[in-house]
């Protein structure tokens, strides 16, 4: 056994010589050494920032704003023929643009207001013109929309729009005002016609019988039967133009109905609901509905 001042003198050695090795360091690979020595984080590419874009390309310039409303009008027509032909389909209105297969033209944009079972109200709007729009609605489910700057309001089915601004020029020389009463800004060219005189006229006949239906629902709520007659309806939708439409048999139970068109003699399009006694059948192809309140047309 050794002394205890031999291992004393051992272990001060020991912790010299772990003290000496400690500073040494093996070569680091190659690799590893260019690593060390460059610790500064490196840079990501940018993503492209698309709406930045699509701002920047967009200028604020009112030469071309009469385009730009051109743009609004044709995408809010455009909007009230996909709605009214799924609605046509499905009975109700969506906000899924891309269910109906809808984009907006150019550059503008759309959103709705309000979006119910009985119609909608939509806004469209241009990034080139700021606080101005146009506005468009189907149904009377709440009262007609009103446009941003100069809170205007129209027809169903026809958009309307905020006036464009009078151009600088003529700004400093006003023209003299009507007789009668005072001159408004230069409005945007109107469209007196309602979009819905697009619409197919044999979506149009279907789009008035469903909207039928939701009509004898309500009557049946408050009278207990089904109406005979569609004048009591009057307040709650407008038929489209062209659609005559005739209630063929109602009680307290059940009801038929058929839609013609004006400008397809001798075709129509039928609806029953309810226990009727006989379902009705079309005038052309004898097309009679499978399902309660679906409407069947001729072709």
């Amino acid at each position: 056994m050794l002394p205890a001042s031999r291992i004393a003198l051992l272990g001060s050695a020991c912790l010299l010589m772990g003290a000496a090795c400690g500073d040494l360091r093996l070569p680091a690979p190659p690799g590893q050494a260019i690593a060390a020595a460059d610790t500064s984080p490196v840079p990501l590419p940018a993503k492209p920032n698309r709406a930045a874009k699509r701002a920047a390309a967009v200028t604020v310039d009112p030469v071309h704003d009469p385009e730009r409303l051109d743009q609004i009008r044709r995408g809010l027509r455009r909007l009230v023929v996909a709605e009214e032909t799924y609605y046509a389909e499905n009975g109700v209105y969506t906000e899924d643009l891309a269910r109906i297969g809808f984009t907006p033209d150019g550059d503008s944009e759309v959103r709705f207001l309000w979006l119910s079972r009985g119609g909608w109200a939509a806004s469209g709007t241009h990034p080139g013109m700021p606080g101005r729009d146009c506005v468009i609605y189907v149904g009377r489910a709440h009262g007609p929309p009103t446009t941003l700057k100069d809170v205007r309001s129209g027809r169903e089915g026809i958009p309307v729009c905020d006036a464009l601004p009078r151009p600088a020029a003529a700004a400093a020389v006003p023209p003299p005002a009507p007789a009668g009463g005072s001159s408004d800004p230069t409005p945007s060219a109107p469209d007196t016609g309602s979009a819905l005189n697009a619409v197919d006229p044999s979506i149009q006949m279907r789009v008035d019988l469903r909207n039928l239906v939701r009509s004898q629902d309500t009557y049946f709520g408050l009278q207990g039967v089904y109406s005979r007659r569609t004048e009591p309806f009057a307040l709650q939708y407008l038929w489209h133009r062209g659609v005559a439409l005739t209630i063929l048999g109602a009680n307290d139970a059940s009801w038929s109905a058929r839609a013609t068109h004006a400008s397809r003699p001798g075709k129509s399009c039928v609806i029953w609901l309810g226990p009727v006694a006989r379902k009705p059948a079309t005038e052309s192809q004898k097309r009679v509905p499978e399902e309660p309140a679906t409407p069947v047309c001729d072709d």
